[in-house]
């Protein structure tokens, strides 16, 4: 299968981990603001595009997962932004990028990354994602397959996404090679999706699903606060009786 001559890349990751680095590395150029703050400096999803090894390559940075920066931006709409970017990456993305930092203790965090993907974007999105692992040159000799195997929680997230991993040193900006193996790699999953791209369908479906979802929520409370108001009248008619 020949590769897709345009690329369309979802950066996601909390705002430590290096997204917006990690997008430069890939566009060869300084698209992206940058800062090591732990506060998200990416506060609305960023689109940027560029010719990487003869191909189109579109990349949306999001902001930080779990990161709320002032009191403007609640917990739920940065996730309604972080969600806003498959719209951005239209007709839609070949691959979403969680970007991990290979030096840092894996937190509790990054650990939720997949389950709240897929509750933004459906069960589907994790056939369509690939590990990415930043500030790879602070390993100090150690490989990345022993970092993982060491870590029973990192090793069951890479796991989830299908073993799919990659290792970026940011700092080497003129290494070019680990951007060609990177897209090498979404080639490859690429082509055991079908040669598709994760597609707007895909997302209306899971957005449908977690509506429904939050409506059959609303009536189970609903019923459960009838039934303790019926039973604690029902309480309150019997000692009333006996009074």
């Amino acid at each position: 299968m020949e590769p897709n001559a345009h690329l369309n890349l979802i950066l996601l990751g909390t705002s430590r981990a290096g997204k917006s680095a990690s997008g430069n590395t890939i566009l060869g150029r300084n698209a992206f603001v940058t800062n090591e703050s732990p506060l998200s400096v990416t506060c609305q999803c960023s689109v940027n595009h560029a010719t990487v090894s003869g191909r189109s390559v579109t990349v949306v940075d999001t902001p930080g997962f779990f990161d709320t920066p002032d009191e403007v931006n609640t917990d739920e709409q940065v996730k309604k932004e972080i969600a806003r970017s498959v719209y951005l990456s239209s007709p839609g993305p070949h691959a979403f990028l969680i970007v991990l930092r290979a030096n840092d203790r894996f937190t509790e965090h990054e650990q939720q990354i997949p389950q709240q993907s897929e509750i933004m974007f459906g069960q589907e999105v994790l056939k369509y994602s690939i590990i990415l692992f930043t500030h790879g040159d602070l390993l100090k000799g150690e490989s990345i397959e022993n970092l993982i195997k060491e870590n029973s929680r990192l090793r069951h997230l890479v796991q989830e996404c299908g073993d799919r991993f990659h290792v970026f040193n940011n700092e080497d900006e003129y290494n070019r090679e680990q951007v060609t193996d990177l897209l090498q790699k979404i080639d490859t999953m690429i082509e055991q999706n079908g040669g598709g791209h994760f597609s707007n369908q895909m997302y209306e479906d899971a957005q449908r699903f977690r509506q429904e979802e939050e409506k059959r929520r609303q009536r189970e409370e609903e019923w459960r606060k009838e039934e303790n108001e019926r039973m604690a009248n029902q309480i309150k008619e019997g000692w009333l009786l006996h009074k």
